[in-house]
């Protein structure tokens, strides 16, 4: 871009020597042409004349104070707290109140409640004194009468002792008899209880216990296994959801729901006896939740039932219900297995085996 005006600095040199006259003039009509090509264009020049002002009324316009254009400070008022802010808390206040009211009406009313609970403790407390001296006398007595009695004891020992003594040289056959014929009737009962509960389809383990099954004794059966169920609800199956039930023929009749052990009444020693049970075969687990721990103990004469209704969680983990398709059913899964019904008194064992076959359609 050209310099022009007074940004041109040869223009400029030539007013400060020639001053106006270095400018182009006005027209003929007073007005200045300019054009954007001329470096001389756009500078004029006029006259400068310096107004004349009254001093003194200046400086007194300048001093005087006009209070309309002052700003008013408001008068001072006193503290005040609006109605809308005042009513609120007022009922606020006046609410506490009734509650400071109730709350100490509540605290009087719980001391007197702890004053009559501290005067029950105490005489609680003078109860439980008299008490532990009642305790402490009769412990006293105790002692006494334990002293006395031990003597009493060890003068009757020695006057038994030596009346045995005396007695069994005048009454030994008579005492062996005696024992003889006890036994011998312990023996009959015990075998009288035995052919009971084998009329009633009970199996004898030997000397120590009889089994006896709902529906009687599986050994009977016909089939190639003793027992057998279908267990849950899959195709095909007569049970239901976790649940066993009879199998269809030919093994509707070997469905067993219980058995029951009988100790033998005429047991010696320790006078009980150790049920466990072990599988062998397709599984090697109870698939049966008897409700208790194996093995367990059966005193002498008892009867333990063990029911074969809840199935065990091993089980509910074996396979089940499998296969099929489009064109074909699901099958259950078959398991073979014997379980051993095994019974000890410590001296000897005795065992009885018993076959099963398990649809599993679960």
């Amino acid at each position: 871009m050209k310099n022009t005006g007074l940004k041109n600095e040869v223009n400029v040199g030539r007013i400060l020597v020639s001053g106006s006259l270095a400018l182009k003039p006005k027209t003929d009509t007073g007005v200045y042409i300019f054009e954007n090509k001329d470096k001389d264009g756009g500078v004029i020049s006029g006259k400068l004349t310096k107004p004349k002002y009254n001093e003194d009324e200046l400086l007194r316009a300048i001093d005087t104070t006009i209070i309309e254009l002052i700003p008013q400070e408001p008068p001072p008022v006193e503290d005040t707290v609006p109605r809308r802010i005042y009513n609120p808390v007022t009922q606020s206040v006046i609410d506490l109140t009734a509650q400071v009211v109730v709350l100490n009406k509540t605290v009087l009313d719980l001391r007197a409640k702890v004053q009559d609970v501290e005067i029950v403790s105490e005489s609680l407390k003078v109860q439980l004194d008299l008490k532990d001296l009642n305790l402490a006398a009769s412990q006293n007595q105790t002692g006494q009468l334990t002293t006395k009695i031990s003597s009493t004891i060890t003068e009757l020992q020695n006057s038994i002792q030596k009346g045995t003594s005396e007695a069994i040289q005048r009454v030994s056959l008579f005492a062996r008899n005696q024992s003889l014929e006890q036994e011998l009737s312990a023996l009959r009962i015990a075998a009288s209880a035995k052919e009971q509960s084998i009329a009633a389809g009970a199996v004898s383990s030997g000397q120590l216990a009889s089994i006896l099954f709902d529906k009687g004794d599986p050994s009977k059966e016909t089939t190639a296994y003793m027992m057998a169920a279908n267990y849950g609800a899959g195709y095909g199956s007569t049970s239901s959801a976790g649940k066993f039930a009879a199998s269809g023929e030919p093994y509707t009749r070997t469905y067993r729901t219980y058995f029951e052990v009988i100790a033998s009444s005429g047991l010696t020693g320790k006078k009980e006896i150790s049920v466990d049970i072990k599988f062998t075969g397709a599984v090697n687990q109870s698939i049966w939740d008897f409700g208790f721990a194996l093995p367990v103990k059966i005193k002498a004469g008892d009867t333990k039932r063990f029911e074969m209704k809840t199935a065990s969680s091993y089980l509910k983990g074996l396979k089940g219900q499998h296969g099929g398709g489009i064109f074909s059913h699901s099958k259950a899964s078959e398991y073979a297995f014997t379980f051993s019904i095994i019974i000890s008194d410590g001296t000897k064992t005795e065992n009885k085996d018993f076959t099963f076959k398990l649809w599993n359609h679960g």
